[in-house]
This record gives structure tokens, sequence and C-alpha cells, in this order.
């Protein structure tokens, strides 16, 4: 008789390389994950990034979301189009100097509509198949089918990424805001080789 525990179909627990979004998405494919990136295209990742850059001061997480991944045993990276290479890289010395298979869990952070439910984000949706992508180049090539599909909407969108991303949604919104030199700065790719991990709520250069 099988008395083995029923898995969940939505873990995406037997394959290395995982893709959700926002905090359901942690609690779905990130809890027995050995590193977590947090994609934000526009938002908290990149702008982690940008402000490592220029030398300013850390970037802080959302009080909550910071104390749910802080909940989990993993190193939490940031990851945006900037940097999605080095990302990559980094998880791959996370795995060697493990010596074993890495579990790797990609969460795009997502947006919100005015009434508070969640938004699938053009820019989050692409630098997530961006990373994802850069770890396939590098060999962690064991996707889910969640994670192949980004990567797959990277790589056929690749020669558009920037201005796809420029010309999202966020990114109007951010333009009309005053923001337009950010927006074109995150939609750059592989422009620095900066990687930033999560450390007491906010994002430091390691």
């Amino acid at each position: 008789m099988n008395t083995a525990l029923p898995v969940d179909p939505f873990s995406q627990s037997t394959y290395q390389v995982r893709f959700e979004w926002g905090t359901p998405g942690i609690d779905a494919v990130g809890t027995d994950a050995h590193i977590i990136v947090l994609v934000d295209g526009l938002g908290v990742a990149s702008n982690a990034v940008l402000a490592a850059e220029d030398g300013a001061e850390p970037v802080a997480v959302d009080a909550a979301l910071a104390a749910r991944l802080a909940s989990i045993d993993a190193v939490v990276l940031a990851g945006s189009l900037r940097n999605r290479s080095a990302v990559a890289k980094r998880v791959l010395e996370i795995q060697e100097e493990r010596q074993g298979r890495t579990m790797v869990s990609i969460i795009a952070a997502g947006g919100t509509w005015a009434d508070g439910s969640a938004r699938f984000t053009v820019e989050d949706h692409l630098a997530a198949g961006a990373i994802i992508d850069a770890l396939v180049e590098l060999g962690i090539d064991h996707t889910s089918p969640e994670a192949a599909v980004a990567c797959a909407a990277f790589g056929g969108l690749k020669n558009a990424s920037t201005h796809l991303v420029s010309a999202s949604g966020s990114a109007r919104a951010l333009a009309a805001s005053g923001d337009r030199d950010r927006v074109k700065s995150a939609a750059k790719r592989d422009a620095t080789d900066l990687v930033l991990e999560l450390r007491d709520g906010v994002f430091v250069t390691v």
C-alpha cells in the first residue's frame, strides 16, 4: 500500500527552477527553495539595483513581503533585466558552494489594480523569463512548465524586450509621474554585474 503524502500539484517541487507570482507564489513554490529571486522589472528589485549602481542607500522591501521572505531559509536575490546574467552566475556559484542540486524559485512581484486585486505585469514576466533564460544558458535547465513558458516568452521577444518594458502600462504610469529616465534605465538588459541580497529587510550588494 502506498502511504506517501500527496504532492501539491502547484508546488513545482519536482523541478529545479520554478516560477510564480507574488506572495501566494512564494507560498506555493518558495518554501523549500534554496534561492528565491524576487523579480520586479520596474519596482523594488530594479530600484534596488539602480540605487546600488548609484551608490545610494539600500532599498527596503515592503514590510509584509520582507517578513514572509525572511521566514524562509533561503538566499533572496533581487532580479531585474539589468542584472539578469549576474544573478544567474550567482545562483551557479551558490550551487557550486553547496555541492548539490539547488532549488531556485523565481518570483515575479506583479502589480495591483485599484481594487487591490493582482495584476499581471509585462515587465516582470519578461524580466523573470530573462533570468530563467540566463540560468538555462549556464546549464541550470530543469525548469517547470511555468518557468519554461516565461523563458520562451523572453526568448521569442528578446530583441523587443526593452521596447516592450518601456511601452508597458506600468512604464507609462511611471513616465507620467516624471520617472521616464528610471524606466529607460530599468529596461536595459545586462547593464550591470551587481548582485543584491535581502538582509534585514533591505537589498544590499554582495
